[in-house]
């Protein structure tokens, strides 16, 4: 009957054929081709070197594969029926025969089973031992069609206990090629043709198997859901291992049919190997597992192994194996709890230290590769993320802990919380979260839960209480292993100045490294940092390069200049810019100043803050510059206090409110605070106090105005949007280049204040302006270095230096300090003064009438006869108390100059009637006696001559 071409009865006309070539001890042989010629050609080239030809019954789509996922196409429903003397032996757990005796028997019973169903007669191919069986059909299907008709043929064969191979009714099998050599017998024996069969419609033939027809829609189901990144890594995480599924099998916590098709491999039905091959195959150790498995196997051989299994698509669920060895699953305690045995020797792989080493992405395109700690025991990190635990008993799975990775990064300690765990959580969408934790909300657990929550960890019952165990031994460990790291509570220098501290940023000359923020330091750290580019946040500031913005770019440079000032001498210093008018910048100033370090509004201080926010704000910055908006409401007194307090380089010590104890005072500094206002401070300061030197001496003030060097519209782009939308990365960058060239920073500061106080002459009392110009044009020319800005540093100079000059013109010191505190005095109180000469009229021989009567309460007295001036004690005791000038320092001065005359007793103090010479006569009072005829004091006859010609109607 060979003159029957099997291939095409049996295959679609389109698609690509496989042919499989399977010798013992060599290689398997598969190919898809496009042709029937190619098909032969390789057929006989394999036969004649002893290979097993197959062919697979379906066409594919592709050359790619011989998987079931690529069947174009099928057009027959076959068996396989096993026969020889060995295949009759019954097995003890099915009760059932592999095949028959020979090939008649065989033939016997499938013509029984065909009259039994009324199935047609089929076509018959001597496979050499056994007869494959094929029913044509008259038109191609497609593998959906197929399936449900075959599955039902299956089953009619179980059912009328017809023996056939149950690993055929599969869509990707391949039979023997009639015309080809059996070489499992000895001689090999011929597969043919035996006889010949009509083709069928599937219609038909489901109609008499009962099974699906090809008009029955078939139900696809919905595509699943795509698995998230960390879904997927977490998966990724796990692998199965076929030797710990058959040590918990062997102990009875396993997969029993696993045991059962191992110890019974001798007369194993090749459905059950298959089954068994399949767990195998999917394992981290498949490639021991799969021979392990298969030894012993009746027609096991090594390449045909390896074979086979490349075509298994995924393990073998529990229902197949109760389909292929009914009532094998009835005694196992997993039984409805899990899909397929291969979970159950699922294990997680364990990260290495390589493996910890995750690089991230951020959303500006930069990458930071962050080292994750090693969890204490017994937690572990897999290999793509997550928190396990190790199981307690051997063989068990891990316990999953959390999803992310989540850790403990470091012990420090802070001076408000103490004891505080730096934590680090990362998220898929988000990114890296750091947060600090102090140790007493550690232990606490609502606390922890609450606090944790609020960083993004999601886990509650069980889940919680294992993070909760892992953070504690976590730093258990560390406390054994490292002295806790003390806390940042201030910016700038660090470690006697081998260190710079930018918001969360530990500069040094090495590198860049972490530094949590602090509990004091934690909400200004938040707005430093870089934002946007480099470049554009040069572009903004370059605009104060341009010709007369010299001023604004001066102020700018506090930027550069704040870090310098403490190797200048002085602790601080004020600089404010005024304009009466909106519009000409002075906010802005400030802002690019801010830019260097963070955010240009966020780090600036506001007028609504109190002046112990300001001090405060002042001691956490320490050496970065302090900017402070709209100051023009100040209170003067809160003025001088703030401007002092920054001169004097410390706030005040404070009295805890649950102790009697000082507060450990964090807030000191040496740094420049750049302010702007409406009105001069030189003004409300001199309203405020009788002598305010000492305040303006610590303040440099000078006016801006409008100059029309930026275009109104370039300005409010590049002022109100690029640089709110670019800063903080200058900062870092001329920090990291101030600790590495420290003593070159240092010189250069200290010269180019040498160079101002020589050219300018200044002195000691103008040591202040002199130390805040040298720092910021320093601190300029080092930014220039950098690369930072490219601005005229000559031309600010020269700006600098003549306002600075201009400064001192308008803060001339008085001729005295006690000649100008009593000159204040009488010009407040001009309508308390008498002025009566002491002497008799030598003509009336009466006092002489008064040339100057009080117009209010009478406070001081003068004699032009005798040149005295008398000043009622207590009232000016007050006024000196009141406007903050001292008493007995003043007393002092004004008796070391020969101008106080004292009492008897040689007290300050003498009795003298303040009314003589009015009509009204009072008693004496207390009075501090002045003698006023020495020309370095104050000439007080211009005082009189002034007051009586005004009087007489003036000159």
């Amino acid at each position: 009957m060979d003159e029957i071409d099997l291939l095409s009865a049996v295959q679609p006309p389109d698609g690509w054929f496989c042919s499989v070539g399977i010798k013992e001890g060599a290689a398997v042989r598969q190919q898809l081709v496009a042709t029937r010629e190619q098909f032969d050609a390789i057929s006989a080239d394999l036969m004649s070197r002893g290979y097993n030809v197959y062919f697979g019954v379906a066409k594919y789509a592709t050359d790619e594969n011989r998987q079931k996922d690529n069947v174009k196409g099928l057009k027959a429903l076959w068996l396989d029926i096993d026969c020889g003397p060995t295949k009759v032996a019954i097995n003890a757990k099915t009760k059932r025969p592999a095949g028959y005796i020979d090939q008649d028997a065989g033939t016997a019973a499938l013509r029984t089973f065909c009259e039994t169903v009324g199935l047609p007669e089929p076509l018959l191919v001597n496979s050499g031992r056994g007869l494959h069986v094929y029913w044509p059909l008259t038109e191609t299907i497609t593998r959906s069609e197929w399936e449900p008709v075959a599955a039902r043929l299956r089953e009619l064969c179980t059912t009328h206990n017809l023996y056939v191979d149950p690993a055929v009714f599969e869509v990707a099998r391949i039979l023997r090629v009639p015309g080809t050599l059996n070489f499992k017998d000895d001689p090999p024996t011929e597969v043919s043709i035996l006889h010949g069969g009509n083709p069928h419609d599937l219609s038909e033939l489901g109609a008499i198997l009962g099974g699906v027809v090809k008009e029955t829609k078939v139900f696809v189901p919905a595509a699943p859901r795509e698995l998230s990144a960390l879904t997927k890594s977490l998966m990724d995480n796990s692998v199965s291992r076929f030797s710990k599924l058959m040590r918990r099998s062997l102990k009875g916590n396993g997969c029993q049919q696993l045991v059962d098709c191992y110890e019974n491999r001798a007369g194993l039905e090749e459905p059950r190997w298959f089954d068994a091959l399949s767990i195998a195959h999917h394992c981290v150790d498949r490639d021991t597992a799969i021979h392990k498995i298969s030894e012993g196997y009746t027609d096991y051989d090594p390449a045909a192994t390896e074979y086979k299994t490349r075509h298994i698509k995924g393990p073998h669920t529990c229902s197949v194996f109760e389909r292929n060895n009914p009532g094998g699953c009835d005694k196992c305690p997993h039984k409805g709890k899990i899909k397929s045995p291969i979970v159950l020797g699922k294990e997680i792989v364990e990260a290495t230290p390589e493996d910890n080493q995750v690089t991230v992405e951020f959303k500006d395109g930069t990458t930071e590769v962050f080292q994750i700690p090693e969890y204490p025991f017994p937690f572990f990190r897999g290999v793509n993320g997550g928190i396990y635990r190790k199981a307690v008993v051997d063989e068990e799975e891990p316990v999953f802990v959390y999803k992310t990775d989540l850790y403990v990064v470091k012990r420090m300690n802070d001076p408000v919380l103490r004891d505080v765990v730096v934590m680090r959580l990362h998220l898929l969408q988000d990114g890296i979260r750091e947060f600090s934790l102090p140790m007493a909300q550690v232990m606490d657990v609502k606390e922890l839960t609450k606090t944790l929550a609020s960083y993004g960890v999601a886990a509650y019952g069980k889940s919680f209480a294992l993070i909760h165990q892992l953070i504690v031994t976590s730093v258990d460990n560390l406390q054994d292993r490292k002295k806790a790291e003390k806390m940042r509570v201030q910016f700038g220098w660090a470690d006697q100045d081998s260190k710079f501290i930018i918001g969360d940023q530990e500069i040094s000359a090495s590198g860049v490294y972490h530094s949590p923020p602090s509990k004091v330091t934690s909400a200004i750290a938040a707005h430093m940092g870089p934002v946007g580019s480099l470049e554009k946040w040069k572009e903004v500031f370059a605009l104060y390069g341009r010709p007369g913005l010299e001023p604004h770019a001066f102020a700018a440079l506090t930027a550069f200049g704040a870090p310098l000032l403490r190797f200048l001498g002085q602790k601080g210093a004020i600089i404010n810019v005024i304009h009466p008018s909106s519009g000409t910048g002075k906010t802005t100033i400030l802002h690019m100043c801010n830019s260097v370090y963070g955010s240009p509004d966020r780090l600036c201080g506001v007028k609504e803050d109190t002046l112990n926010a300001k001090v405060m704000r002042v001691g956490i910055m320490n050496n970065l510059p302090v900017c402070i908006d709209e100051m023009t409401n100040m209170k003067a007194e809160d003025f001088s206090e703030l401007i002092y307090n920054m001169s004097q380089g410390r706030g005040k010590d404070r009295v805890m409110a649950s102790a009697n104890e000082l507060r450990a005072n964090l807030t000191s500094w040496q740094t420049l605070s750049l302010c702007s206002s409406n009105s001069s401070f030189y003004e409300k300061l001199s309203a405020y106090k009788n002598s305010p030197d000492g305040e303006m001496m610590r303040l440099l003030e000078y006016k801006i105005g409008f100059t029309g060097a930026i275009d109104p519209e370039v300005a409010k782009h590049m002022f109100d949007h690029q640089l709110m939308e670019n800063y903080g990365h200058a900062g870092p960058i001329y920090a990291q280049w101030l600790v590495s060239n420290l003593e070159e920073a240092k010189a250069t500061a200290l010269s180019v204040q040498q160079k101002i106080d020589r050219e300018l002459k200044l002195t000691q009392r103008e040591r202040f302006w002199s130390a805040a110009a040298a720092a910021n044009i320093s601190g300029g020319l080092a930014a220039k270095q950098l690369g930072l800005i490219d601005w005229d540093m000559k031309t600010i100079y020269r700006w600098a230096t003549t306002e600075i000059l201009s400064m001192r013109r308008d803060t001339s010191p008085p001729a005295t300090d006690v000649a100008s505190i009593i000159g204040d005095y009488i010009n407040r109180h001009m309508q308390n003064i008498l002025v009566v000469e002491d002497k008799m009229d030598m003509r009336s021989n009466k006092l002489k009438l008064p040339q100057l009567e009080p117009r209010g309460e009478l406070l001081i007295r003068y004699e032009p006869d005798t040149k005295y001036m008398y000043l009622a004690a207590k009232p000016f005791k007050d006024d000196c108390v009141k406007h903050q000038v001292n008493y007995k320092d003043t007393l002092r001065q004004l008796e070391a100059s020969g101008v106080l005359l004292k009492n008897d007793n040689g007290g300050p103090n003498v009795n003298k009637r303040l009314s003589k010479g009015m009509k009204v006569a009072a008693p004496s009072t207390s009075c501090i006696m002045l003698d006023c005829s020495r020309k370095e004091f104050i000439n007080v006859d211009e005082f009189v001559m002034s007051e009586t010609e005004d009087d007489a109607g003036g000159y």
